[in-house]
């Protein structure tokens, strides 16, 4: 399932380190547990931004690529652009 979630996922995700709201802890509670972000389990430190609030001056990763942890090892590479 790749898709825009409009919400980082954990605070890595965000360029202001706020802390993860209400609605975004929502949201990962109601992952399956056997499901992951992709991205950011292979990029585990990166921070790749995919949306600009330029109101805020903040960026955030807020497209994620959800995936059942079975096909981890078929995941060559993954990339933002």
């Amino acid at each position: 399932m790749v898709g825009d979630f409009k919400m980082p996922l954990i605070v890595l995700d965000r360029s202001s380190r706020q802390k993860i709201n209400k609605d975004i802890q929502d949201l990962n509670s109601s992952l399956d547990m056997d499901l992951m972000d992709l991205y950011r389990i292979l990029h585990r430190k990166t921070t790749n931004y995919t949306f600009c609030s330029l109101s805020q001056g903040t960026y955030s990763k807020i497209n994620h690529i959800i995936g059942p942890k079975t096909i981890l090892n078929l995941c060559k590479r993954t990339k933002i652009l």
